[in-house]
């Protein structure tokens, strides 16, 4: 009799554990464009309804009371929909900034000082969740390697009132490259005539403003997208044009 009762309370035990366990392990953090990442990546399940058409529809078991007369009210007044605010960040020496949503956060890398000796100081920007998707590095001497490449442009557009210190247009753009050992999507602030569509260089990441090098990035996982179809898929989410905006929004003064 003991063994009929104890079995099955020991079985139940079990189970509850292995649901526990499983319950507590965490999903990985995620790069721009992952599955998951942002408003267009999270699926809502539907609340359970309790008011509405549908449910006024179901029979009930009590007598029906007669409902009281109408009376005269005034029509509701519309509000506006709330606008998504956002946030300006500068760096540390003043000259370059940019927007980003107010619920995003900012981790820094560098300390103030290294602006002066160019060094670099970095804005590393994560999402509501806390997935970083881009950064921006400013007062840098460093610089990215160019060469011959197959470049297909998804998207560019210039960045207003911006010029390196050579008085050239900046612009922000999406793109997949093609080189001979490799191909990568990169999305960021480059030169106008990098985003070209004949271009055959492939630029330099790196922009020059006075106070040294800058660069500005989405953070994308190692492969971005399966196709260029998958990453023009991703154009239409809601985190593209977060980040676009992003990138169009930076300013050097």
């Amino acid at each position: 009799m003991y063994r009929t009762t104890v079995f099955p309370a020991l079985a139940l035990a079990a189970a509850l554990a292995a649901g526990v366990t499983l319950s507590s392990c965490a999903a990985p953090a995620q790069r721009a464009g992952e599955a998951g990442t942002g408003p267009a990546g999270t699926a809502a399940s539907s609340p359970a309804q309790s008011s509405g058409p549908a449910a006024a529809a179901e029979p009930s078991a009590t007598a029906a009371v007669p409902a009281p007369a109408p009376t005269a009210t005034s029509p509701a007044t519309p509000t506006a929909a709330p606008v998504a605010g956002v946030k300006t960040f500068t760096f540390p020496d003043g000259h370059l900034s940019f927007s980003y949503p107010s619920d995003w956060s900012i981790r820094m890398v560098g300390a103030p000082e290294n602006a002066a000796k160019l060094r670099g100081v970095q804005a590393v920007i994560a999402d509501a969740t806390g997935n970083e998707l881009a950064s921006v590095t400013s007062s840098t001497s460093a610089s990215s390697a160019s060469g011959p490449v197959a470049r297909t442009v998804l998207d560019a557009a210039p960045v207003p009132g911006l010029k390196d210190v050579d008085g050239e247009q900046l612009a922000a753009g999406f793109a997949f490259d093609s080189f001979a050992d490799q191909s990568d999507f990169h999305m960021g602030v480059r030169k106008q005539r990098d985003f070209a569509p004949s271009v055959t260089e492939a630029g330099n990441s790196h922009v020059q403003f006075p106070n040294g090098g800058a660069e500005a990035k989405v953070l994308f996982g190692n492969p971005a997208f399966p196709s260029v179809d998958a990453a023009r898929a991703w154009m239409t989410t809601e985190q593209y044009s977060q980040l676009k905006r992003l990138l169009l929004s930076l300013k050097y003064s």
